[in-house]
């Protein structure tokens, strides 16, 4: 039966008027089913207006879903544009080898890393070039970007590219990558990957110590508790280049995720 009593209801700034019924609402006793000009069956405006709410937190949602996997390829310094599409589907590893055995360390390392997100961890690639290292860094980070729920964020950055932007911005204050704005960048997100540390181009002529600037970086971004970091340098190499405090925040949380790569066959060729 329906109320001869009218009523007007704002939908979207819009004005519409409605009928109130005798029925009430199961899910909300208090409130009574209307129906309009424009419905077939009388309905509880209480739960129209919960629909509406919930399809407008999934829309949020869904944005800053969208937002935090795709600050990967957004944010990225990265060398070689087509390292964005490693994974470890791509990476070739025949059976009985030892890329095989470190592919497989590396899966399970991707599956820690997504199943506890608060878990403190360095996980150190070390060898010659060409090994691969960068490739399954990439790939974890790709499994965990696609993969993980809730989400989380991550970002890749070439040793080299990271500092060549700090330096431009010392005479350019258009540029985006300031010494202030790296380290806060690097230490914002949940997991980080640092490709190619102590290489050349970070290095001070002699060879023999990376230059205050980039030490005084790294002391700072090496804060960060979930990094991944590849290197052509032996610990006892990175001891020689990097200070103490350097290389015990880059190996702190490091033990059994310390992977040696020396040996594999080279993966550019």
């Amino acid at each position: 039966m329906i109320k001869n009593l009218k009523k007007e209801l704002k939908v979207a700034g819009f004005k519409i008027q409605v009928k109130q019924t005798d029925q009430t609402c199961p899910k909300h006793p208090k409130v009574h089913l209307i129906i309009t000009d424009k419905s077939d069956e009388p309905f509880c405006p209480q739960c129209q207006l919960e629909k509406m709410e919930q399809k407008k937190k999934k829309l949020v949602d869904d944005f800053k879903i969208k937002s935090v996997k795709g600050a990967l390829r957004h944010d990225s310094l990265i060398d070689l544009p087509s390292d964005y599409n490693c994974t470890f589907d791509t990476f070739k590893a025949p059976d009985g080898t030892k890329e095989a055995q470190i592919k497989h360390r590396t899966k399970v390392i991707a599956y820690e890393l997504m199943k506890d997100r608060k878990k403190p961890m360095h996980v150190i690639f070390y060898g010659t070039p060409g090994e691969g290292k960068t490739h399954l860094a990439m790939s974890i980070l790709n499994a965990v970007n696609e993969h993980a729920d809730p989400p989380q964020s991550c970002l890749f950055v070439d040793v080299n590219e990271l500092f060549n932007r700090i330096r431009d911005s010392f005479n350019n204050p258009n540029q985006l990558w300031s010494k202030e704005y790296a380290i806060n960048k690097l230490k914002g997100v949940e997991l980080l990957v640092i490709d190619d540390l102590g290489s050349e181009s970070a290095m001070k002529l002699d060879g023999s110590e990376a230059n205050n600037f980039i030490q005084e970086t790294l002391k700072k971004v090496l804060e960060q508790q979930r990094c991944i970091i590849t290197t052509n340098l032996t610990s006892r190499q990175l001891k020689q280049v990097y200070n103490p405090k350097i290389v015990s925040r880059l190996f702190a949380n490091s033990r059994g995720y310390a992977i040696d790569f020396s040996g594999i066959k080279d993966k550019r060729y």
